[in-house]
Parts: structure tokens; sequence; C-alpha cells
């Protein structure tokens, strides 16, 4: 039996061969793919500001979470990939923002480049509801 594969409405069909989140059937555990701060049209939202697009990284992060019927607090993991590792401050305010108390596990990793040049942050999780 295959997975369900969920999308958040209105978001944008994804630019290559995946799913935006998968729920593991036969159970509630979801995996969210990257997401990155790109819009319907593929611009940037956020500029060239970290923060920003963490913002809506985790904004799109938490569409999915809802369309699947979870929410932030069913997050048990995450995965951040920045472009420049000196934008972790402005990335890390961004996901306190997000979680409040709640403290998933994460892995941070600095990477030479994202799907486009100006991105600078994508983040995934996984879910467990």
């Amino acid at each position: 039996m295959p997975n369900e594969v969920v999308t958040a409405e209105g978001a944008p069909a994804p630019a290559g061969p995946y799913s935006p989140a998968t729920l593991a059937t036969g159970s509630r555990v979801l995996n969210i793919s990257g997401q990155i701060a790109a819009d319907a049209d593929g611009s940037v939202v956020g500029g060239e500001d970290p923060y920003e697009q963490a913002r809506e990284c985790l904004r799109k992060l938490d569409e999915l979470l809802r369309a699947a019927g979870a929410s932030k607090t069913d997050v048990v993991r995450v995965g951040i990939f920045l472009t420049d590792i000196a934008d972790r401050p402005a990335v890390a305010k961004a996901r306190v923002e997000y979680f409040g108390d709640h403290r998933p596990a994460a892995t941070l990793v600095a990477i030479s480049a994202l799907v486009a040049p100006e991105l600078k942050v994508e983040i995934e999780a996984t879910a467990i509801f």
C-alpha cells in the first residue's frame, strides 16, 4: 500500500519528482520534504534575509502539518540546510519563534548551494501524531 501524499491548499506543485509530504501508510508518521522560501511563481520570499526565508520555510511546513491533521508540537525532528553557517543565529531565531518551548531533535548542515542561488535555507521535518 503506497504512502499518502499530503499537499497544502494553494501550494505550488513540486518542481521535481517528489511529494511535498508523505503520510506513512498505516501510521501517523508524516515526512515533510525540504521547504524553501519560494512562492508559486518561483520568486524568493524574504529576499536575501535568512531570518525571513526561514520564517517562510516554517510557514510552509506548518501548512503541510495542518493539511495532514498534525501541528508543530507533533514534529519530532527537523533538518536545516544553510548555504552560509553565519546565518545560523537568524534561522535559530525564526525556529524558536515558531516552535516556542517545543524542542524537536535537529540537524543543521552547511551546504554549498540550494536549488536557486538566492536561497539561503531549506527546512525538512518529521512529525508523529
